[in-house]
Protein backbone atom coordinates (compact mmCIF):
# COMPACT_ATOMS: atom_id res chain seq x y z
CA UNK A 1 0.00 0.00 0.00
CA UNK A 2 1.41 3.42 -0.94
CA UNK A 3 0.79 6.49 1.36
CA UNK A 4 -1.65 8.54 1.16
CA UNK A 5 -1.28 12.80 1.62
CA UNK A 6 -3.69 15.03 1.44
CA UNK A 7 -3.30 17.99 -1.63
CA UNK A 8 -1.01 20.58 -0.31
CA UNK A 9 -3.16 22.97 -2.98
CA UNK A 10 -6.29 22.57 -0.81
CA UNK A 11 -8.60 21.03 -2.95
CA UNK A 12 -8.91 18.11 -0.53
CA UNK A 13 -8.27 15.32 -3.08
CA UNK A 14 -6.37 12.05 -0.97
CA UNK A 15 -3.33 11.16 -3.42
CA UNK A 16 -0.81 8.15 -3.52
CA UNK A 17 2.92 8.76 -5.02
CA UNK A 18 3.21 6.71 -7.98
CA UNK A 19 6.69 5.77 -9.82
CA UNK A 20 4.67 4.13 -12.56
CA UNK A 21 3.68 7.13 -14.08
CA UNK A 22 5.62 9.21 -16.38
CA UNK A 23 7.12 12.70 -15.93
CA UNK A 24 7.39 14.86 -13.46
CA UNK A 25 4.45 15.07 -11.38
CA UNK A 26 4.01 11.56 -10.28
CA UNK A 27 0.91 12.09 -7.53
CA UNK A 28 -2.57 10.41 -8.64
CA UNK A 29 -5.82 10.74 -6.66
CA UNK A 30 -6.20 7.57 -4.56
CA UNK A 31 -10.21 7.40 -5.61
CA UNK A 32 -9.59 7.24 -9.33
CA UNK A 33 -6.22 6.07 -9.58
CA UNK A 34 -5.81 8.93 -12.42
CA UNK A 35 -3.10 11.62 -12.71
CA UNK A 36 -3.80 14.84 -10.07
CA UNK A 37 -4.41 17.81 -11.82
CA UNK A 38 -5.17 19.93 -9.01
CA UNK A 39 -8.06 22.88 -9.72
CA UNK A 40 -6.01 25.27 -7.61
CA UNK A 41 -2.80 25.08 -8.66
CA UNK A 42 -1.15 28.23 -9.58
CA UNK A 43 1.77 28.46 -11.78
CA UNK A 44 4.27 31.01 -10.66
CA UNK A 45 5.27 33.36 -14.07
CA UNK A 46 8.60 34.70 -14.54
CA UNK A 47 7.23 37.92 -14.51
CA UNK A 48 5.81 36.88 -10.69
CA UNK A 49 9.14 35.84 -10.09
CA UNK A 50 10.82 39.05 -11.02
CA UNK A 51 8.56 41.39 -9.47
CA UNK A 52 8.61 39.49 -5.76
CA UNK A 53 12.36 39.54 -6.00
CA UNK A 54 12.43 43.25 -6.06
CA UNK A 55 9.64 43.91 -3.58
CA UNK A 56 11.47 41.90 -0.94
CA UNK A 57 14.96 42.70 -1.98
CA UNK A 58 15.46 45.79 0.02
CA UNK A 59 14.07 45.59 2.88
CA UNK A 60 16.03 41.97 3.12
CA UNK A 61 18.76 42.98 2.76
CA UNK A 62 18.71 46.54 5.09
CA UNK A 63 17.79 43.59 7.67
CA UNK A 64 20.73 41.56 6.87
CA UNK A 65 23.09 45.12 7.20
CA UNK A 66 21.69 45.60 10.34
CA UNK A 67 22.00 42.27 11.92
CA UNK A 68 25.68 42.09 10.55
CA UNK A 69 26.39 45.57 12.41
CA UNK A 70 24.55 44.16 15.59
CA UNK A 71 26.82 41.11 15.31
CA UNK A 72 29.78 43.69 15.44
CA UNK A 73 28.50 45.52 18.19
CA UNK A 74 28.32 42.10 19.92
CA UNK A 75 31.45 41.14 19.00
CA UNK A 76 33.18 44.07 20.45
CA UNK A 77 31.59 43.80 23.63
CA UNK A 78 32.14 39.85 23.82
CA UNK A 79 36.03 40.80 23.10
CA UNK A 80 35.99 43.64 25.56
CA UNK A 81 34.72 40.93 28.31
CA UNK A 82 37.03 38.22 27.37
CA UNK A 83 40.48 40.59 27.99
CA UNK A 84 38.62 41.12 31.42
CA UNK A 85 38.17 37.97 32.51
CA UNK A 86 41.67 37.28 31.21
CA UNK A 87 42.67 40.20 33.62
CA UNK A 88 40.68 38.83 36.30
CA UNK A 89 42.10 34.85 35.85
CA UNK A 90 45.92 36.72 35.53
CA UNK A 91 45.19 38.42 39.05
CA UNK A 92 43.29 35.18 40.76
CA UNK A 93 46.55 33.37 39.68
CA UNK A 94 49.00 35.45 41.14
CA UNK A 95 46.99 35.84 43.88
CA UNK A 96 47.03 32.23 44.37
CA UNK A 97 50.75 31.84 43.86
CA UNK A 98 51.75 34.26 46.71
CA UNK A 99 49.25 32.26 48.60
CA UNK A 100 51.49 29.16 47.84
CA UNK A 101 54.36 30.66 48.76
CA UNK A 102 53.23 32.23 51.86
CA UNK A 103 51.63 28.49 53.02
CA UNK A 104 55.46 27.13 51.67
CA UNK A 105 57.44 29.41 53.91
CA UNK A 106 55.13 28.79 57.09
CA UNK A 107 54.91 25.49 56.83
CA UNK A 108 58.96 25.19 57.83
CA UNK A 109 58.22 27.34 61.03
CA UNK A 110 57.59 26.28 64.40
CA UNK A 111 54.51 27.50 66.55
CA UNK A 112 56.33 29.77 68.62
CA UNK A 113 57.94 31.38 65.30
CA UNK A 114 54.75 31.87 63.76
CA UNK A 115 53.42 33.44 66.92
CA UNK A 116 56.38 35.97 66.77
CA UNK A 117 55.22 37.37 63.41
CA UNK A 118 51.87 37.89 64.97
CA UNK A 119 51.64 41.54 65.92
CA UNK A 120 50.46 41.96 69.75
CA UNK A 121 46.97 43.67 69.71
CA UNK A 122 47.61 45.20 72.88
CA UNK A 123 50.32 47.07 72.48
CA UNK A 124 48.99 49.32 69.85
Amino acid sequence: MTRQTECRNGCGRILEWDNNQPGKYKFVEAATGQLHKCPNYVSKSSQQFEQNKTMYAGPQQNKMEKDLADLGVWKDGAELRIQELEREANRFIELTDAIAKELKIRSFKTASELDAEIPDESTN
